[in-house]
């Protein structure tokens, strides 16, 4: 094993465990901490595959605004002993069971009737990732924007609903 494939592996193993770590943690502050480690290492696997202008955008935009976004949601969500009534646990289970069988038949649909285009090898400047998220792929960005705005809102009415629980 060269040198290489030893930075790979252990790239890969903290993206691995950050993400785990996000979805099996307890806490909420934790489970954003585990988050930016993962968001954190696909950057470094932007570094390893050759594209510093992806990865220096993942780090700025995902671990710093993102992360920071996810950090406030968590602040302004109030504190989280003042929880709500408790919903059944059948009733959990059927509506998971319920949006993940959706979203299963609307990803089969979308894998099963899209063709799927590549991106230029070694799309790593600055320009060229710009043209080809502006001429070939704006669903893409498009999508990308409406998440963040959708963070944004989200984040203001955790915040507004606290407060009119708290008063």
């Amino acid at each position: 094993m060269n040198l290489g494939e030893l930075v790979f592996l252990c790239i890969s193993a903290m993206v691995v465990l950050g993400a785990l770590g996000a979805v099996l943690s307890n806490s909420l502050v934790y489970a954003v901490f585990f988050l930016l480690l993962a968001m954190g290492g696909i950057g470094g696997l932007y570094i390893y595959l050759g594209a510093p202008f992806l990865a220096m955008m993942q780090v700025l935009i995902y671990m710093g605004a993102v992360g920071v976004l996810l950090i406030f949601a968590v602040m302004l969500a109030g504190p989280f002993w003042k929880r709500p009534k408790e919903r059944g646990p059948f009733v959990k289970g059927a509506v998971a069971v319920a949006v993940g069988g959706l979203a299963l038949v609307v990803l089969l649909r979308i894998l099963g009737h899209h063709h799927w285009e590549v991106m230029p090898p070694r799309a790593s400047t600055p320009e060229e990732v710009g043209r080809a998220i502006m001429d070939r792929f704006p669903l893409a960005f498009e999508l990308v924007s409406l998440l963040i705005v959708a963070s944004i809102i989200a984040a203001i009415m955790l915040g507004v609903l606290s407060r009119r629980r708290e008063g």
